[in-house]
């Protein structure tokens, strides 16, 4: 399970109210926008992992061996096992390969579904907003000054205020799509011992029988 967020500011707390303020649907929750907001947050994080485990697959196809490889990702199984690979290379090949592959594929499933509810957006503002921020990772001010300056000849440019309000009515559009095709089922907020009073949120992950 990923979890780790840092503790919840009072910004972060009056954003989530703010967005459920301009949002339209129902069954959206306070805890569904915060799960949504780390989320998109971590989207760059996990196409970094997809890519990178790409890049391990090009590297066996290119000849390196299995042991090679595993010796490179000692650290990673290591973390994955809790003790030293040293009793069966073979074996612990196959678990961490195994592991890696239904890490992937659901990484991709995430991944997915975050950019086609941001690819279908109807509002052009919105859609773009949030391709700038979270699939593509820009800083805020900058994403707000590109909106201000108007680069895109196809859509008008905004005022900072309105580029606030969009972020928001995105994010709330977001939601309820993660909702509705239940990609937020495999986030979670930990209120466990040791835990945050506000919780931890993090992903559920799959694991190999």
């Amino acid at each position: 399970m990923i979890n780790n967020e840092i503790l919840q500011t009072k910004d972060d707390i009056e954003d989530d109210f703010k967005i459920i303020q301009v949002n339209f649907f129902e069954d959206i929750e306070q805890d569904d926008i915060r799960k949504t907001k780390w989320l998109l947050n971590k989207y760059t994080d996990l196409i970094d992992v997809i890519k990178n485990y790409e890049y391990s697959l090009q590297q066996l196809e290119n000849g390196m061996a299995a042991y090679d490889l595993l010796s490179a990702e000692g650290s990673v199984a290591k973390r994955v096992s809790g003790q030293e690979l040293t009793a069966d290379v073979t074996a612990n090949a196959v678990i961490l390969k195994d592991q890696r592959h239904i890490n992937y594929k659901f990484y991709q499933f995430i991944t997915n579904n975050v950019k086609f509810a941001i690819n279908n957006m109807r509002d052009k503002h919105e859609g773009l907003i949030s391709k700038l921020l979270f699939l593509d990772g820009m800083k805020y001010l900058k994403a707000q000054q590109y909106m201000k300056n108007g680069y895109r000849s196809d859509i008008p440019s905004i005022s900072e205020t309105t580029f606030a309000d969009k972020r928001r009515r995105a994010i709330a559009n977001i939601a309820n799509s993660l909702k509705i095709n239940r990609t937020l089922d495999f986030v979670t907020i930990d209120y466990g011992r040791g835990r945050n009073k506000e919780g931890e949120v993090g992903l559920r992950m799959p694991e190999v029988n």
